[in-house]
């Protein structure tokens, strides 16, 4: 059964997946409730499991990493040898998303590859492990994926600029040691606060603050958000795969600002392989998912040659910095064996 929220805990989910790094005093003002409230709200729903994280969106493609999307159909596994499989993922350090899925596959994974040959080893190895057990794979190549901050949870949006994730590696920006120290702890918690970065870093605080400034400004920070256990507030999240046909750079520039205006569509990616287009959407159920679907079709018909829809039913993990771990936050990450 759902949790009920009251307005003010959907407003306050509703601001932390817009900048999930604001302070509680600045979340207080927006909600309209007092900063000790805030607080207690914020460690309640985390308490409920309904915040799953806090997480910072990074460019990934910025930081020189290629972006792959595997799709997977398994036969023939038992239950052990699933969670075996589930856990390679969790565990690998190139793979920053990992979702279970109903219909057409079984799960979706994303590999953050430094380059082809890197991904070519991760697919070998992958095939050699559990090859017996994968009775259909499909492999597309990224070419850019748009992050919209959602607005379901009230049914209308932020009008903020798309968040940008992966795509093709140009324009890279050289990190050194502690750029990248900075956003591993980061990615791994939004809401860290600069002085146990500092601690943990062993670095003035001032320092740790210009370097993050820097990487916003170099948009390898795209932004804060949050992941939540959308079971339990009666939600439901979808894919829709999309092949299009006459797609125009006017009419793909249209769909993006309508997906990003959308209170129900999170992701429009563009890829390479089976289907062109990704959308991905929260919404409270598939009544409204056909509802949505059907005005997409109404406003781009001409564009949409086919489509197929997916449910995803569980998120495994999310992290846009997988290379490092934090052993202390990772060690319970793998699902039980």
């Amino acid at each position: 059964m759902a949790i009920k929220l009251d307005l003010k805990d959907k407003k306050l989910l509703y601001e932390l997946d817009a900048d999930s790094r604001q302070s509680a005093s600045q979340l207080a003002k927006k909600v309209g409730i007092s900063k000790q409230g805030c607080t207690f709200k914020i460690n309640s729903l985390v308490k409920k499991g309904v915040i799953r994280s806090f997480i910072t969106v990074l460019n990934t493609a910025l930081i020189g990493n290629l972006s792959f999307r595997m799709y997977f159909k398994l036969i023939d596994i038992s239950p052990k040898e699933e969670k075996e499989f589930i856990n390679y993922f969790i565990n690998h350090k190139d793979v920053p998303w990992i979702v279970a899925c109903e219909g057409l596959w079984d799960y979706v994974a994303v590999v953050f590859p430094a380059d082809f040959e890197d991904f070519e080893n991760f697919n070998r190895e992958l095939n050699n492990k559990y090859g017996g057990y994968i009775e259909k794979k499909d492999i597309a190549l990224v070419t850019i994926a748009h992050h919209f901050r959602p607005g379901y949870i009230l049914g209308m949006k932020k009008d903020l600029v798309p968040m940008v994730y992966a795509g093709q590696p140009k324009g890279v920006v050289k990190l050194d040691d502690i750029d990248r120290k900075v956003l591993n702890l980061l990615a791994k918690n939004s809401r860290i606060p600069l002085v146990e970065i500092a601690e943990i870093l062993k670095l003035p605080s001032k320092t740790v603050s210009y370097r993050i400034e820097k990487l916003k400004k170099l948009n390898v920070i795209e932004g804060y958000a949050i992941t939540v256990d959308l079971d339990k507030i009666g939600f439901e999240r979808y894919k829709v795969f999309i092949r299009t046909k006459n797609l125009s750079e006017n009419l793909e520039k249209r769909f993006i600002e309508y997906a990003r205006k959308h209170p129900f569509i999170l992701y429009y990616s563009k890829s390479i392989g089976v289907n062109d287009v990704e959308l991905e959407l929260i919404v409270e159920n598939s009544t409204r998912l056909r509802e949505v679907i059907a005005e997409v079709r109404e406003k781009f018909g001409e564009v949409i040659k086919s489509y197929e829809i997916l449910k995803i039913y569980k998120e495994y993990k999310l992290d846009f910095f997988p290379w490092e771990k934090i052993p202390n936050l990772d060690k319970q990450k793998n699902i039980n064996t």
